[in-house]
């Protein structure tokens, strides 16, 4: 690693270009198969051994569908309802695309556009749900359930599609439901057809954090639940009469089943008919359950299998049929049983997926118990599941891809060792040698991680460079692995505590992206893979030898890729604007990172020399707005950004104006925190910004959500006095 570093003032300001130029035109100084050592040094007989996972993931894995469509944040796919081979895709954002179900299909028919009507203040809202009538194909009937404002609510109305399959009328409409919605989360919005010919429809219990107004264990709330209501009437809907709470007394009619939180896709399974949904956790158990009839499934007396409030339920509560802790989500997507035809060793088993960490399983359920849920593997954030005609399995991933499921590649076969030291990465544990092939990089604005200092590393399949793309972004070839060893100084410990805590790797397999956290042993000479989210007690000296009583969190393989997303092109700190700064290392003349990285052939490109360096986040810089917008993008962008998974609805990316943000003067979606008059962000108000106030707190309302246990007493001061300053 950089012994030191010197900082720079951007490309434009040194004539960056003309030495990037210079560099790459001039013979190079390595070979073209491999990226040297730093100071050179012959290749190492020893191997690395980076296997795409720790265990083996079984035989089925996921391709994109249709490589020439793209998608803005698709929520769901289905079969067209007139039986045909065509597809339906649904855009938050309010457009239902139709189109052949190809692999070389180039183009989609917009059949409505509601962009104009459907509301998309929280990210949570939109164009939530679409189901065609079981008689389509005579009645061309086609339902669509969408957020609306003023006064906020869900809507779900019918429409006609025209005879060809292409064009939904929006004059058409006929609203059938209106519900008032109290936030801007937790809306649900999927609909479908059950086999017995009724819509079911879901909704969240109204939103914001811990179900403020109870409407989980509320009868007399349509929030919360799933309904079930008859459409077949010319109009609004009736109630059919062997629904559950007929006829009761302070209950609605149309409540199917009750008890949940925000059901993100349900689907009804085509062979046995069982409904089954995913419903979303607060803060700790996401659940996957198949409904009843009457059905109470606990919230918000009860988070997953598990309490979390007080009180008694009137009657029975139903159990998920699995629930799993945040060490492996953060938000389930409910999935399909898959009973297509291709692959034969997949029938029967509930395929289901998690939005933020991007991991999808195959469940098997006899009825009774979970025999099998089985890890297939980490794919982009999936946002919806569907079927086409023929029950083949599809998703939608915010990466703007429609993808489907297919057997596994052999190529990903590799295990990735559960000792670090298997690895190769280090040749000598002890002193952490770094192996050959793995090139030193710093960053000018890091991550905060609690006080630790980190060490990082890029590896690059030999013979195989890193490509520039036209917007200047990085393209990753596939066996690419990105090394950082997180420390603390073990000068500040006792006996208890450790130098170095962890290893991560991120590893871009045929799969996609992956990450894995391997933690050091109290020797300091060998470190063991983690497979689920754990903490370790440590025990530091501050300032004055004062006793600091810490827990490090050790992240899971899902954990990784709540940061990783997909929108932020899964790798965080290897680009351009972080990696223009003047490295000194050993032995060598101090130059520009970039450069150095280019001599080395690390990239098939010269890098795009436009963006400008970010100003280094450990010294004082004449933009104190430049600094703090480089340190949100640094720790924020990669959820809140136009794609991102983050449930506020703002932009933190560097390049984006202030006030393009969508946090100026913004209400917030999910309640003001307790803070009267709060905004997202409030000119000249610290005390009232929420941008601020979350980054204080350390409960589920904090920013990061993970492994956030210290403030940033610095990032604090400097956007206080930033926030202190705007107009």
């Amino acid at each position: 690693m950089a012994a030191g570093l010197e900082r720079s003032n951007g490309f434009r300001k040194r004539g960056f270009f003309a030495a990037l130029l210079a560099c790459w035109l001039v013979p190079m100084l390595v070979p073209t198969s491999v990226a040297a050592p730093q100071g050179g040094g012959s290749e190492s007989a020893e191997k690395l051994r980076l296997g795409a996972h720790p265990a083996p993931l079984g035989d089925y894995g996921w391709e994109v569908a249709f490589p020439e469509l793209r998608f803005r944040r698709p929520l769901h796919v289905t079969a067209h309802g007139d039986g045909s081979d065509r597809l339906v895709v649904v855009e938050q954002a309010g457009k239902v695309h139709v189109f052949e179900n190809r692999g070389d299909v180039r183009g989609t028919d917009v059949a409505l556009d509601l962009s104009g009507v459907v509301y998309r203040r929280h990210n949570e809202e939109g164009l939530l749900g679409l189901a065609f009538h079981p008689d389509f194909a005579s009645n061309r009937r086609v339902f669509l359930h969408y957020s609306a404002s003023r006064p906020r609510r869900n809507v779900l109305s019918r429409f006609q599609m025209d005879r060809a399959g292409r064009r939904i009328d929006p004059r058409s409409e006929q609203v059938l439901l209106q519900v008032r919605q109290p936030y801007g989360n937790h809306n649900g919005g999927h609909i479908a057809f059950g086999p017995d010919g009724y819509l079911y429809v879901t909704l969240g219990d109204g939103g914001a954090a811990n179900d403020p107004h109870g409407n989980g264990q509320d009868l007399g709330t349509l929030l919360g639940t799933i309904l079930r209501i008859d459409v077949d009437r010319p109009k609004g809907y009736s109630i059919p009469a062997d629904n559950p709470f007929v006829g009761r007394a302070g209950a609605r009619g149309e409540i199917w089943a009750w008890g949940l939180r925000n059901v993100w896709r349900f689907s009804f399974d085509r062979v046995t008919g069982a409904l089954w949904a995913g419903d979303v956790g607060q803060n700790r158990w996401e659940e996957i359950d198949v409904i009843t009839r009457g059905g109470n499934y606990g919230w918000n007396l009860r988070e997953g299998k598990h309490p979390f409030r007080r009180g008694r339920a009137p009657g029975e509560l139903i159990e998920p049929v699995i629930d799993y802790s945040r060490g492996e989500g953060v938000s389930v997507t409910g999935g399909h049983v898959y009973r297509g035809r291709k692959l034969p060793g997949l029938v029967g088993a509930y395929l289901y997926a998690d939005f933020q960490s991007g991991a999808i399983w195959a469940l098997r359920w006899d009825g009774k118990e979970v025999i099998e849920n089985r890890l297939l593997g980490h794919g982009p954030n999936v946002s919806g599941f569907g079927e086409d005609r023929h029950g083949e399995v599809y998703f939608c991933g915010f990466d703007g891809r429609i993808y489907r499921f297919v057997r596994r590649a052999p190529a990903v076969a590799g295990q990735l060792p559960r000792r670090l030291s298997e690895t190769g990465i280090f040749t000598d544990m002890r002193d952490m040698t770094p192996h050959p092939r793995l090139i030193p990089y710093s960053i000018n604005v890091p991550l905060w991680s609690d006080e630790a200092s980190k060490q990082r590393y890029l590896i690059l399949p030999e013979g195989k460079q890193i490509g520039v793309r036209k917007d200047g972004s990085y393209a990753f070839p596939v066996g690419s692995v990105l090394v950082k060893t997180f420390s603390f100084d073990p000068k500040r410990g006792d006996a208890r505590s450790r130098g170095r805590l962890e290893t991560r790797l991120l590893i871009h397999s045929q799969q996609g992206w992956s990450g894995y956290t391997y933690a050091w042993d109290q020797e300091q000479e060998e470190a063991w893979i983690v497979e689920s989210r754990s903490e370790l007690p440590l025990v530091l000296r501050g300032p004055g030898g004062r006793r600091q009583d810490r827990r490090w969190m050790f992240p899971s393989p899902s954990d990784c890729m709540q940061c990783h997303t997909s929108a932020a092109g899964f790798v965080l700190g290897f680009r351009s604007e972080q990696l223009d700064l003047v490295q000194r290392v050993p032995d060598a003349v101090p130059e520009n990172q970039l450069v150095r990285l280019v001599r080395r052939q690390v990239f098939a490109d010269v890098p795009d020399p436009r963006p400008s360096a970010w100003p280094a986040w450990d010294e004082e810089h004449e933009s104190s707005a430049l600094q703090v917008r480089a340190y949100l993008d640094a720790n924020c962008a990669m959820c809140h950004q136009p794609e991102g998974p983050g449930n506020s609805r703002i932009d933190l990316r560097f390049t984006t104006p202030l006030e393009a943000s969508g946090m100026l003067n913004v209400s917030p979606g999910q309640g003001d925190l307790g803070v009267r008059g709060a905004k997202l962000l409030v000119p000249g108000s610290p005390r009232r910004s929420l941008l601020l106030i979350r980054m204080q707190r350390f409960d589920e309302r904090g920013m990061p959500p993970l492994s956030h246990q210290l403030p940033d007493d610095l990032a604090i001061e400097r956007i206080s006095r930033w926030i202190q300053g705007l107009k």
